[in-house]
């Protein structure tokens, strides 16, 4: 099964769980775990930023839909 297909059959509730443990975890892994190289710590910081981006993105562009 494709990894696409498997996020479709997911209820909000478990998509939202793998996103914010997605997040947690990369904020982790760029800010508390001392045994990282600064090299991933940095690209683990621009992933998370990433998704915090797509995020707020998506929100603006629902709060401009309601507004209109």
């Amino acid at each position: 099964m494709e990894t696409l297909d498997k996020l479709d059959s997911l209820s909000y509730k478990q998509l939202r769980s793998i996103i914010l443990w997605t997040i947690n975890d990369l904020h982790n892994a760029a800010n508390n775990y001392s045994g990282l190289d600064e090299k991933v710590k940095g690209w683990c910081a621009m992933l998370e930023e990433a998704v915090q981006h797509q995020i707020n993105k998506a929100y603006n562009s629902n709060v401009a839909s309601e507004q209109e």
